[in-house]
């Protein structure tokens, strides 16, 4: 018998880290809905019909505030599809491209695609209940919302954000409502409580066939220097994302212009209004850069990070059945919007480029435009810089 060095636990943090976690969840079966810097499902390990599962990529772990279920990639892929430690940390670490060989030997593809054991996926009939029910409460919040001119909304936009009046004003995807409650549930609190209520700018997103998906809220708060409400944790002091979804945005669109040949695509509506305004095309955006390039294939291997070896960018090969957000059928030409003050370039850009490729898989022209380098589309605007992208 080979005798093999154990497995030291900078290799297996190497592993986690290098696994995309919302992929790795989202392809094991669990729909999730993207809610400030988590995502939110139906816990996979038990059955339930209200989600309270929730995935933190950017902390590495997923946590269940039914069942308590708190998971790493490997310690979920070990759960959801029944393996071993070793099992689960081959089949990530081939996915990842981490060598394993001195450890348990060459990590290969399996033979045998394991299946995963879903708790809530018998409740298929529940799932969809609770997405209707998400739907008609962002429904209900759309509703009581008004029209935006005089408003808070009216003058974050135009004022903070330097968008132009006339591509806002008369658009019927936007209302103000004056008083929205923002809910909050600290990590060992049982039930979520409002920790902040004010003025909020509203906008719908639909379907490709006009159905309501959702409502996008912005919360507002004019004596921050950007406009945007700044909320911290009451239970741990982080940053919250004053950004939220009410209802069910996959695939679903913010349609902030018309459609037409040519469109601009971007990751929030301030991008993209501001795209709007630098090329002077129309352009619908989305609630996120995943949903916006839609996902990747998941056995695609992206390049080893330019900075760093030890990470890898995200795959630019796109799974054609996974589209994210579905352009009208109208446009031909897709311009994908990239803020050049994002903190990790290369990210970003292999992001946009596997939406690029989306688009020219469907039969369309797709590119990427950058912001000058330093700036984002939205600076743009506010500095007076117009022009062609």
């Amino acid at each position: 018998m080979t005798n093999r060095t154990p497995i030291p636990q900078s290799i297996i943090d190497d592993v986690n880290a290098r696994t995309d976690l919302v992929e790795l969840i989202d392809h094991s079966g669990v729909k999730l809905v993207k809610s400030g810097r988590e995502w939110m499902g139906l816990c996979p390990f038990h059955s339930e019909r209200t989600p309270s599962f929730t995935v933190r990529p950017d902390k590495g772990f997923c946590h269940c505030f039914g069942c308590g279920a708190h998971e790493t990639a490997i310690g979920y892929q070990m759960r959801v599809y029944g393996q071993t430690f070793i099992e689960a940390i081959k089949d990530l670490a081939w996915r990842a491209g981490v060598d394993l060989t001195d450890y348990v030997g060459r990590a290969e593809k399996p033979t045998i695609k394991p299946k995963p054991k879903i708790a809530s996926r018998a409740d298929e009939k529940d799932r969809e209940t609770e997405t209707n029910k998400r739907r008609l409460r962002g429904q209900a919040l759309w509703k009581k919302g008004v029209a935006v001119e005089g408003t808070a909304a009216e003058e974050y936009l135009a004022n903070y954000r330097g968008i132009d009046r006339g591509l806002f004003l008369q658009s019927p995807v936007h209302r103000f409502v004056p008083d929205y409650e923002f809910w909050y549930r600290a990590k060992d609190a049982k039930k979520s409580e409002a920790i902040w209520t004010g003025p909020a700018l509203l906008t719908v997103m639909q379907y490709i066939d006009d159905r309501f998906a959702a409502c996008h809220i912005t919360c507002i708060d004019l004596d921050q220097e950007k406009g945007r409400l700044k909320l911290t944790a009451p239970d741990d002091g982080r940053d919250l994302n004053t950004k939220r979804v009410m209802g069910d945005p996959s695939k679903a669109a913010m349609r902030l212009g018309k459609p037409a040949f040519v469109m601009v695509g971007g990751e929030g509506l301030e991008t993209t209004y501001s795209g709007m305004m630098v090329s002077g095309h129309t352009g619908w955006c989305s609630y996120s850069l995943d949903n916006l390039v839609g996902a990747c294939v998941m056995d695609a291997k992206g390049d080893r990070h330019p900075l760093d070896g030890r990470r890898k960018l995200p795959s630019v090969v796109p799974d054609m059945a996974r589209p994210g957000m579905i352009w009208p059928r109208e446009c031909r030409e897709r311009i994908f919007l990239g803020d050049g003050d994002t903190k990790d370039m290369h990210m970003l850009k292999a992001k946009l480029e596997r939406g690029s490729r989306r688009a020219h898989a469907e039969g369309c022209v797709g590119r990427v435009a950058m912001s000058a380098p330093g700036t984002d589309f939205n600076s743009m605007i506010v500095g007076g810089c117009h022009g062609e992208i």
